[in-house]
């Protein structure tokens, strides 16, 4: 009888532990289980986090260093501009277009053959054109990762070949192929199947190394990546009826894992998530009392619109914090800070608005007084 009850308690153990695991699960955005180490799918127009497994993991990133290097490439040239290879571009190993030295070719030609076929040859002759040296251009590289936030990555060459001071995490770069698609040339660059681009000395038809964008008809973008250090890497990207998503795979093992796992989590995520507008939020009342004023009470309403991405749970579950002053003291002048209003999710703020007088509030004189009292005094008595 003791055993039974023992094995009997024991089931009920296991069915607890797993039913709060799920429930973590949900809670930690790791709403499918997948076979990568690092994985994160974030939305493109809010940043929002919607999946998240080891998401500030530092982890080698390969060749998906070459979004950064495009992002300085179309920030500092000219698309048309004209860029001699250097002799040692030549050299370098991995995956490469074939430029030849001293060959004149394009920006936009050294954009698609980093993003396509992954060229570290046209990677190398971006950094040293606008660097100098390899050192010089990962000081730019790491420079720009500061100006954006990131302070989990760090860049030493403009290819990704394997060092161990060469490093990102999946959320750190989701958040920095976000900023490379508001750029119209990695965009279109990106979502290129294939291409016939002249190097020079010779033209070469480059196909994309990302087969998403010819297995999955919502998939327009981004990069693959792999070197022996980093194993298999991936930021892919996908778009439904104006919603577009973020997906970035660190260290699968292979190829297969590395594509379908991407598309697993960028349907799974269509299907859970939808853009809701939370306007009905984002509208306020403020009425704050005068002291000492020519007016009584300073009143404002705000009416702001608002879009986010939500499961039908989470938008049933936002709440406002408001922190606005209880009175205002006359004289006051317009600008002055009179509070805050914020929208939360549990923990994660989706909207924040600090408040500002929009009007001088001038305090009575002598004369404001008088009249106040004469007012009271005249004013109209009911007769019975």
């Amino acid at each position: 009888m003791r055993k039974k009850l023992f094995v009997i308690f024991l089931f009920i153990l296991v069915i607890y532990n797993n039913i709060n695991v799920s429930y973590a699960s949900v809670i930690n955005k790791n709403y499918v289980d997948i076979q990568v180490p690092a994985a994160v799918v974030i939305d493109f127009d809010t940043g929002r986090v919607l999946y998240d497994k080891n998401g500030d993991e530092k982890r080698k990133m390969a060749s998906l260093t070459k979004i950064m290097t495009s992002i300085l490439l179309v920030e500092n040239c000219d698309m048309e501009e004209q860029i001699e290879v250097p002799k040692k571009a030549a050299q370098i190993g991995g995956s490469t277009v074939g430029l030849k030295a001293g060959d004149i070719v394009t920006a936009k030609s050294l954009l698609y053959g980093m993003l396509l076929p992954s060229g570290n040859d046209c990677a190398y002759t971006v950094a040293i054109h606008l660097g100098g040296t390899i050192e010089n251009f990962a000081k730019m590289m790491n420079d720009k990762a500061k100006v954006l936030g990131l302070t989990s990555t760090n860049f030493v060459n403009s290819h990704g070949l394997d060092n161990e001071n060469h490093y990102t995490t999946a959320k750190e770069m989701a958040y920095l192929t976000r900023y490379a698609l508001k750029n119209p040339y990695i965009d279109e660059a990106v979502k290129t199947k294939s291409i016939t681009i002249n190097f020079g000395s010779f033209t070469k038809t480059l196909n994309n190394t990302n087969s998403l964008l010819r297995t999955y008809e919502k998939a327009d973008g981004v990069k693959t990546g792999f070197t022996n250090g980093a194993e298999r890497c991936l930021v892919s990207s996908a778009t439904d009826n104006d919603r577009r998503y973020i997906c970035v795979l660190l260290g699968a093992t292979t190829t297969k894992i590395r594509f379908n796992t991407s598309k697993l989590l960028l349907e799974e995520t269509f299907k859970k998530y939808k853009t809701m507008d939370i306007s009905n939020y984002l509208k306020f009342y403020i009425n704050i009392n005068v002291v000492k004023g020519k007016i009584p009470s300073y009143e404002e309403s705000i009416n702001d619109n608002m879009s986010y991405p939500l499961t039908n749970e989470e938008y049933d579950s936002i709440y406002i914090k408001q922190d606005i002053v209880q009175s205002l003291e006359a004289p006051v002048a317009a600008g002055t800070k009179i509070g805050k209003v914020e929208v939360y999710l549990e923990n994660e703020k989706l909207y924040e608005k600090e408040i500002f007088l929009k009007e001088n509030i001038y305090k009575k004189n002598i004369m404001d007084y008088i009249n106040g009292a004469l007012s009271n005094m005249f004013k109209s008595v009911d007769i019975i």
